[in-house]
């Protein structure tokens, strides 16, 4: 998934830029302290694999008369609602900032083909979202705000794609192309979201700034097109070479700091519930066990296995910390296991010990 990411960031700048800015476009994104998301086996990395082709059918959509291009670029709008609600909404945002910059700078937009990318992604989204508005109605749950300082922001970005990345910033601007204006509003936009915590919204900078990642990269690959030293271009080329030899050795840096978040205890407790558990109860614990559980074992768990992304949830203190539950309670809520660790010396009621390893004890509720 990530070598798709850095494929797909790079074949859209250089269909944007050409070929040595798509090539750069995909090293300085390795550079950056967001590698270590695009590592990750995540809906949002793959997600982000869409994510520049929808932009790039976007401008296209713009500039044709045909309706290919608008209901194809509709579909992968749908499929990145489907896939990463986060990562589609911030696309759609991007686009339709941008339509507002065309307009101000009087580049020719087609309100009708945007209006059938919108309709067409949002058609085929409906098909999973519209059971469970019609069953639960729609809610909205933010995270904490979690804010980030200027060394923040360059701590993320690096100081090499920061540097680059402003300064194919003005070049756009100076240059007002219909890319260019593209790529300028997305990131200047993506920047002011996550620094909303001012004006008091409720944004996880980082996980914002990520997505200014694609046009930071490819606007500060895009100043190497025209570029000359004593013109000539080959000093250029050696240039790219080295950017791209510490690129790759920042990556490789990057990518060695990430260690498993899964303990062996964890791991353990989950392949027994794959062997042993029943499958259809539901196993009350700490959240941080409970995605493992579900992945591994396909048991239910009281979190509903992402807990930040559940309209409700089981009061799991009761069953965990507190242990003051009753046997209508157990029935109520379908609780067949208790997880507790070894340092808990307390038996939950209406229990009996089935497993226990070295950090986690399994009880079995028998009600």
């Amino acid at each position: 998934m990530a070598f798709l990411i850095i494929l797909s960031f790079s074949y859209i700048a250089g269909r944007f830029y050409g070929s040595l800015a798509g090539f750069l476009t995909g090293m300085l994104s390795i550079s950056s302290l967001f590698f270590l998301r695009i590592i990750m086996p995540i809906p949002e990395a793959l997600a982000m694999i869409f994510l520049p082709f929808f932009v790039y059918g976007y401008c296209i959509s713009m500039e044709n008369d045909s309706k290919f291009y608008p209901v194809f670029t509709g579909i992968i709008l749908g499929v990145l609602m489907l896939t990463h609600l986060l990562s589609a909404a911030m696309a759609l945002a991007a686009v339709l900032i941008s339509a507002l910059a065309f307009r101000i700078s009087r580049h020719i937009i087609k309100p009708g083909n945007l209006l059938l990318i919108i309709l067409s992604g949002f058609m085929l989204a409906m098909i999973w979202y519209a059971p469970l508005m019609v069953k639960y109605g729609f809610f909205f749950r933010p995270p904490p705000a979690d804010p980030l300082s200027i060394v923040g922001y360059l701590n993320h970005l690096g100081a090499l794609l920061t540097v680059l990345a402003l300064t194919g910033l003005i070049c756009a601007l100076k240059r007002r192309d219909r890319t260019d204006i593209l790529m300028a509003s997305w990131f200047i936009f993506v920047l002011a979201l996550s620094a909303g915590y001012t004006v008091g919204l409720k944004v996880l900078s980082d996980r914002i700034l990520y997505f200014a990642l694609f046009p930071a990269a490819a606007m500060g690959a895009s100043i190497f097109n025209s570029m000359k030293v004593a013109d000539s271009r080959w000093p250029v080329y050696v240039l790219v070479l080295f950017i791209s030899v510490y690129s790759l050795c920042s990556g490789y840096g990057i990518a060695g700091t990430v260690k498993p978040e899964v303990s062996e205890s964890e791991l353990e407790v989950a392949q027994w519930f794959k062997y042993n558990g029943d499958h259809k109860t539901v196993v009350v614990s700490d959240y941080h066990i409970q995605p493992l559980i579900v992945s591994i074992a396909g048991q239910p768990v009281s979190a509903g296995g992402y807990a930040p992304g559940s309209r409700g949830t089981i009061d799991a203190r009761k069953y965990t910390v507190t242990l003051e539950y009753t046997e209508d309670d157990i029935r109520i809520d379908r609780v067949g296991y208790i997880i507790l660790d070894t340092k808990n010396r307390k038996t939950p009621p209406y229990s009996r010990k089935v497993y226990r390893n070295m950090d986690f004890v399994v009880y079995r509720v028998e009600v």
